[in-house]
């Protein structure tokens, strides 16, 4: 838990294995109109030990001095960043600096940047980097006719967004024009011209889920000093900050799921012309035409959480997880379920796709968003989309014919998802030149015209690289939380609780049928018990391989957890963390080459079941060892192999360094290095030489 959690008020119980949420502290970005045009917000430091700031709103004109005569960034793009060395230095919430990151998106940052395309939301601001926010929103400086430009005094150092507009996709948004001032003495300034964006968040923030975080209406006179995160939000439709709703679910629970499903009761739309949306937190996969990314420490989650679903208002849904959920039910065949298992299915898919030889930037295989199958693509009728598509022979003006949608997780899809070895895949096709759109919906009993193009997975692989990690040692276990979103206060209706107890103990059920009984989902709110090698671990045969288990708190008495394994791992039958403790460690000696499952069943039901995948090699020498990271005076080694995972316990011998260095429990090895040439290798096993200079 972070610790905003020593901050939190009172919450709502959770209603058995669902979590509830109210709408308090910032998980709503309310519909309001931005209410400090022509006016300075002021943050004055008091003079308390422990760093906080008071604020105050005026009437107070721009530096003209500065929007005139600052010095432009120049080739500050979208979604940017320069940094800028300030002319004295600067303390903020107790710690000095010499250099900010002034960021194209009305904020400035210190100690790093911070310019991701996400929404630029309240729960983004809090877990970021320290950031002073005049107005964080998605402003566009490439267009004609603005700058940011800054301006510096003996006094003061001031940061001008001259006439940048929002960013549109096509033509030029509402231009703003703001500016902050920092001061010599610590104070902050941040100076408003009329400004009609259409929504952001203003405030300061030490960023990094630093204590709590506090909305304010900053025309509201206040004598609070505030040690943390303080911030007012403005915009033109109530929206749910999936940001913040995972940093305040974390403040009471545990990082022990892999998503995070929420409902709401205050009919909040997911998204403008949206039934529910989906966004990747963490992807350490390759091969599934997603980038490798971690954004997880801004949602609150130390490790594990890969996506969040937001599901939109409760209300839209049948109270039968499998009857149609409106217009698009009708059309598509969508349920709850499918539509549960659409967004989940987002974290590894439609984002794969051979290309056109005619034009490489195209995904023939995608559709809408490039995040969908194509409705010209025989997906099998998955869950993502695309259609099952019959061909009724060449020679026909229609040769196709849709005959099935949102079936569940097709071949290629598992292949996708780490469940299929790309022997297990079927081929299908694609139908080219096709008389309807690739971004329609599915739907049976539509016609197509077009050419067929045969697609292996094969292909996809040759566009996208192979799927690393592989199907033997690839996650199969996902943990979700389903959470609602109650009005201030209160707690779901029972007849609500019960409609989405219904939903959360069939999706269960439905993810293993929809995975082909490849996978499983846990949907239960449990306690968390990490284990050091998760999802999967690397051993070599007749070796010990290193395990750590951890617990989020310390442990009010012994807490048992069973080894569940094969007969060919020798293991101790349970492994204690003891009372007021949080960690513990065993050894796993597999005695043959192979990939097993592990299970690890603590006697308290309160925790979650771990589950590791663990891959044994017959040898040392079918590992790697390479370089994972160096700077001034240390660098660090990894023994791994091509699935990427970790070998724990593992000799490597470094020239000049006597005896073998075993690597950790992340299979690292760390070396103090004064720069010049070594030379490293796994022991006994000469084809692994690393020479690093």
């Amino acid at each position: 838990m972070n610790a905003a959690a020593q901050q939190t008020a009172a919450r709502p119980a959770d209603a058995g294995e669902i979590a509830v949420m109210d709408d308090a502290g910032g998980v709503i970005a309310r519909s309001k109109p931005f209410a400090l045009s022509n006016k300075t917000v002021t943050f004055l430091p008091t003079a308390a030990e422990a760093p906080a700031y008071r604020y105050s709103a005026s009437e107070a004109a721009m530096d003209a001095e500065a929007l005139e005569q600052g010095e432009v960034l120049s080739g500050l793009g979208d979604d940017d960043a320069r940094q800028v060395d300030l002319p004295f230095p600067f303390t903020y919430y107790g710690r000095e600096w010499r250099q900010a990151w002034v960021q194209s998106d009305g904020n400035v940052t210190f100690g790093s940047p911070e310019m991701a395309s996400a929404a630029r939301s309240l729960g983004r601001m809090a877990a970021g980097p320290p950031r002073l926010a005049p107005l964080f929103s998605d402003l566009d400086p490439t267009r004609p006719d603005c700058d940011v430009r800054v301006w510096k005094g003996a006094d003061r150092l001031v940061v001008s967004w001259r006439n940048v507009p929002e960013y549109q996709d096509v033509g030029t948004g509402a231009r703003q024009t703001l500016q902050l001032v920092l001061w010599a003495d610590g104070r902050i300034e941040f100076r408003f011209a009329r400004i009609t964006a259409s929504a952001g968040v203003v405030g300061i923030s030490p960023g990094g889920l630093l204590g709590s975080t506090e909305v304010v209406n900053f025309l509201d006179a206040s004598t609070r000093a505030f040690e943390w995160t303080v911030a007012d939000t403005f915009g033109t439709t109530d929206g749910i900050d999936m940001v913040r709703v995972a940093q305040r679910f974390y403040e009471s629970h545990e990082d022990a799921y892999d998503y995070l499903v929420v409902f709401n009761t205050l009919g909040i739309a997911a998204q403008p012309g949206a039934l529910a949306y989906e966004s990747t937190v963490r992807n350490y996969r390759t091969g599934i035409g997603d980038a490798v990314y971690d954004s997880g420490a801004s949602y609150g989650s130390e490790y594990r959480l890969q996506a969040v679903l937001n599901m939109g208002p409760l209300r839209q849904y049948p109270r039968d997880p499998y009857a149609r959920v409106g217009s698009r039910g009708l059309l598509t065949g969508d349920n709850t379920m499918t539509l549960i298992g659409h967004e989940t299915g987002h974290l590894f898919l439609a984002l794969a796709s051979i290309r056109d030889p005619l034009n490489p930037d195209a995904r023939p295989m995608l559709g809408t968003q490039l995040a969908h199958w194509s409705f010209n693509f025989n997906s099998e009728a998955s869950l993502l989309e695309g259609n099952r598509i019959q061909d009724n022979g060449p020679g026909l003006v229609n040769r196709f014919l849709t005959v099935g949608t949102v079936e569940g997780y097709s071949a290629l899809d598992q292949y996708l998802m780490g469940l299929r070895h790309p022997l297990e895949v079927p081929p299908t096709f694609l139908v080219k030149n096709s008389n309807r759109a690739a971004t329609l919906f599915p739907q049976t009993g539509v016609s197509i015209s077009g050419t067929r193009q045969d697609i292996t997975v094969d292909d996809v692989i040759a566009a996208e690289g192979p799927r690393i990690p592989e199907e033997r040692v690839s996650q199969r276990l996902f943990r979700f939380a389903f959470i609602v979103i109650t009005p201030a206060g209160t707690a779901p209706a029972a007849d609500e609780a019960a409609q989405l107890e219904t939903y959360r103990s069939e999706f269960e059920r439905f993810y293993h049928r929809a995975t082909g009984e490849r996978a499983w989902a846990d949907a239960t709110l449990r306690k968390m018990v990490r284990a050091s090698m998760w999802p999967a671990g690397g051993s070599v045969a007749g070796e010990e391989a290193r395990i750590q288990l951890r617990i989020a708190r310390p442990a009010e008495a012994d807490l048992r957890v069973q080894v569940a394994r094969a007969e060919s791992v020798e293991a101790p039958e349970f492994i204690t963390i003891p009372a007021g403790a949080t960690t513990a460690q065993f050894a796993l000696r597999p005695l043959a080459a192979g990939t097993t499952d592990v299970l690890l069943i603590p006697e308290d039901s309160s925790y979650e079941t771990g589950h590791v995948r663990l891959e044994t090699k017959a040898a040392r020498s079918e590992l790697t060892l390479e370089e994972y990271y160096r700077e001034p005076g240390l660098l660090v080694l990894r023994v791994t192999d091509p699935n990427r995972l970790n070998y724990s316990n593992q000799p490597v011998l470094v020239e000049s360094v006597e005896g073998a260095i075993r690597s950790d429990l992340s299979g690292l090895i760390w070396l103090t290095w004064d720069g010049n040439p070594l030379t490293a290798q796994l022991e006994g096993a000469p084809g692994s030489s690393l020479v690093i200079r």
